[in-house]
């Protein structure tokens, strides 16, 4: 009912602009995203894009990608470690966001087939030329684990005749220091990027100090009818962890840790070959990559020591042709991956040595069709098998693999009403396969190879642009099946009973001149189980927990003088499920909490100057908390409280 009601009123708002005199439309520069694998302009696909440029990044209050992310509708957060590497989830799906959010580094997976995060701090601000948000299932394109959305950071490239290097230093409270360096050499074929970085924190609460160090470099060569990149990254995180908190232990000391001796250590590093080339009116491209990670950690005094290796390929191509008299581009490929995982712990004073696997090979198609020049239509279609499976090396008789074959497709249309109004709607279908953490329970022992996640979707939206703004709502329904989860009560993999999504999202961008920018966006998102039952009792229609209803952002950006420029940005999460209460009837709620930030900048013969507050408010909130059923009561990861930065960077050119 939500969504055809909703659908009626982006119906109506389209009629009433046409209808309407003619609004005065601002045209600027066509913006081209990578929404198929290859660049396109991004208003002749049926796709909800959300840009970050480089300059909405440098005049950010954020200073990690996930800081920049949440500030988008649809997006939330969780932290529960005080590592900048924190969990994303778009659309709605809790605890499960990560795994249902696809991440990608220049059109190369680097989310992580365990329940673990992408490793965002291995991604310099200072590298990123604009990040890319897809929102809904990109299946068809890039495989499983996309229900929610597709996050694309592409990085810099330098231009021919480019000779620049930069020095960044920072400081901010609970003892953070942070100091980078970048280079970027652009000759007139072969261009070269570096970036390197340093944290050092001691974080808001105790036993949570953090070191991170990570550098990223490519090398490009560009010619008149392709390019070839070779890029490269290393890591290495040194992380305490403070764990979380009851609900007395906050209102005693909110910075104390419950688990003064765990921690979490990880390295890794990875490799990528890209190229593209021109072939007559086509164009072929490849990447190549292996990607590793090791980490080393105690958790509650179990030692955890795990081993992780990537290989992927994935060659495609783009074909334009004009069969029926029509204008097509057709988009071929096939994708393959090869991931490897061994983890030696013990757990209770019992070992646990899994060795899981994941392999996956593909093929796709999706064809776009322009008609005239208002519609744009595309079809896509994706075979994918995948092989899965575990053995306990501990204990042998704990084995087991399967194989299955998954299909995705989408049907979407783009009409263009004129240069101010565009709608679009999709549909199509999606699924996750079942990660190691899914099917092997470190606590039991036990390998319970669960079925793989499916979707079905729904979309529609549109697109406005009239004088200083930019305006987008998009009205999205997902119903879920075999839903992959982790039961925190019970320590329990499983496939939850069927489950729906669907929501509102809106967002506008209004630029006054050449010296205020403001922005403001809502969510409205509604996750719920649609059948079923959990231990026993009946949860059709009982909320999904760690979903908020309501969210919403706004922002101001407001160049003072010449050189200088103020921004703040405010952030409105409501209340929601508490973790581990899906019968909801724990009789109480996540707290909705507000957060301001605040950056001030200063730019002066290659200086850049920035100072700002986080949590300007003083806002006392967590983001992450689960539901003790024993007791009764919660556990929570306390988020910091009010607290200062400042930094600077040298440019030499």
């Amino acid at each position: 009912m939500l969504f055809r009601g909703a659908a009626a009123f982006v119906a109506a708002a389209a009629a009433s602009c046409t209808s309407a005199a003619e609004p005065p439309v601002t045209v600027g520069e066509p913006v081209i995203v990578t929404a198929t694998r290859f660049e396109d302009r991004y208003l002749d696909k049926p796709v909800n894009v959300s840009i970050i440029t480089a300059e909405d990044i440098k005049n950010s209050t954020a200073r990690t990608v996930p800081e920049l992310l949440r500030q988008l509708p649809g997006i939330r957060t969780r932290d529960s470690s005080g590592s900048p590497n924190v969990q994303i989830d778009m659309r709605g799906f809790g605890i499960s966001g990560d795994q249902n959010t696809l991440v990608l580094l220049d059109g190369v997976r680097i989310s992580e087939n365990e329940q673990t995060t992408v490793n965002w701090a291995g991604i310099p601000l200072n590298a990123i030329e604009r990040i890319e948000v897809i929102r809904g299932s990109g299946a068809v394109l890039y495989g499983g684990g996309a229900t929610g959305g597709t996050i694309n950071i592409i990085t810099r490239t330098p231009a021919a005749g480019q000779r620049a290097a930069s020095l960044y230093g920072g400081v901010a409270s609970y003892g953070t220091n942070e100091a980078g360096f970048g280079a970027n050499l652009g000759g007139e074929n072969v261009s070269l990027n570096f970036n390197g970085t340093y944290l050092a924190t001691d974080n808001y609460r105790d036993n949570n100090r953090l070191r991170q160090k990570n550098a990223l470099a490519d090398i490009r060569w560009t010619g008149d009818r392709g390019r070839v990149s070779l890029k490269a990254g290393a890591d290495d995180q040194q992380l305490r962890l403070p764990g979380a908190l009851s609900e007395a232990q906050i209102a005693a000391d909110r910075r104390q840790a419950a688990t003064p001796n765990d921690f979490s250590n990880r390295t890794g590093g990875f490799v990528v070959a890209s190229g593209d080339w021109g072939v007559g009116a086509s164009t072929v491209a490849a990447d190549l990559g292996y990607r590793e990670k090791d980490i080393r950690a105690s958790i509650i005094g179990s030692p955890i020591d795990s081993d992780t290796s990537v290989w992927s390929f994935s060659p495609r191509l783009k074909l334009p042709h004009q069969l029926g008299g029509w204008r097509h581009h057709l988009v071929a490929g096939l994708d393959w991956d090869d991931w490897s995982f061994l983890n030696k712990t013990s757990v209770f004073g019992q070992p646990r040595q899994p060795d899981a696997f994941q392999r996956n090979q593909a093929m796709y198609l999706q064809n776009s069709t322009a008609i005239g020049e208002s519609w744009n239509l595309s079809l896509g279609g994706r075979l994918h098998r995948v092989e899965y499976g575990v053995t306990d090396l501990a204990n042998p008789a704990q084995s087991d693999e399967r194989k299955r074959d998954l299909t995705a497709y989408e049907i979407g249309a783009r009409y263009r009403v004129n240069a101010a109004l565009s709608p679009y709607a999709k549909i199509g279908t999606s699924f996750r396969v079942p990660n190691v953490n899914d099917v092997y329970n470190l606590f039991t022992g036990v390998v319970s190879l669960l079925e793989p996640q499916t979707s079905r979707e729904q979309e529609i939206g549109v697109d406005v642009r009239s004088g200083p703004g930019t305006y987008r709502i998009a009205l999205y329904h997902m119903t879920i099946d075999n839903e992959l989860y982790f039961d925190p009560a019970t320590f329990t993999n499983r496939n939850l009973p069927p489950t729906r999504r669907q929501g509102v999202e809106a967002e506008a961008k209004w630029r006054l001149g050449a010296a205020v920018d403001l922005f403001a966006n809502y969510t409205y998102a509604q996750s719920e189980f649609r059948s079923g039952d959990f231990g026993g009792v009946p949860i059709a229609g009982n909320e999904v927990p760690l979903v908020p209803r309501h969210a919403a952002n706004a922002g101001v950006g407001w160049a003072f003088a010449p050189r200088a420029r103020a921004d703040l940005v405010a952030r409105y999460v409501g209340e929601q499920v508490f973790d581990g209460d899906e019968t909801n009837t724990f009789g109480r709620r996540m707290p909705a909490y507000t957060v301001v930030d605040f950056k001030l900048t200063y730019e002066s013969a290659g200086w850049l100057l920035g100072a700002g507050v986080k949590n300007l408010l003083d806002e006392k909130y967590f983001k992450y908390a689960v539901f003790d059923s024993f007791t009764p009561t919660y556990f929570a990861y306390p988020q910091p409280e009010r607290s200062i930065f400042a930094t600077a960077q040298y440019t030499f050119r």
